[in-house]
């Protein structure tokens, strides 16, 4: 018999841009649309943004405690979610060094 599928921390290079263009922002089971802010989403319900119509690929939550962490996956899993969850931390890192980046080009 197959061993079930386990969940690992992954890193991968993404863009940003289209990241945010499809990401949730949660903090318990509602959330926020990171394209246009809309806000009072849930990520069980919403597979697109009733604000600006984004399709949501990605979910990103604060929560520190692996066991809160895993619940989320185990309802992505469950409902059969087409949804990858990424480390909230992370990605505003990220946006931060390239937003910081952005402020010293020059225009062309």
């Amino acid at each position: 018999m197959a061993e079930e599928g386990r969940s690992i921390r992954v890193w991968q290079d993404l863009d940003l841009d289209s990241v945010k263009a499809h990401l949730l922002l949660i903090d318990d089971l509602y959330g926020t649309c990171a394209a246009c802010k809309q806000i009072g989403l849930n990520y069980l319900k919403d597979s697109r943004c009733s604000g600006c119509g984004a399709e949501f690929k990605y979910l990103a939550t604060r929560l520190k405690d692996p066991g809160e962490t895993g619940k989320i996956l185990a309802r992505i899993k469950k409902e059969n979610l087409k949804l990858a969850l990424i480390d909230r931390e992370d990605y505003e890192k990220a946006l931060a060094d390239k937003n910081v980046g952005n402020l010293f080009k020059s225009p062309e």
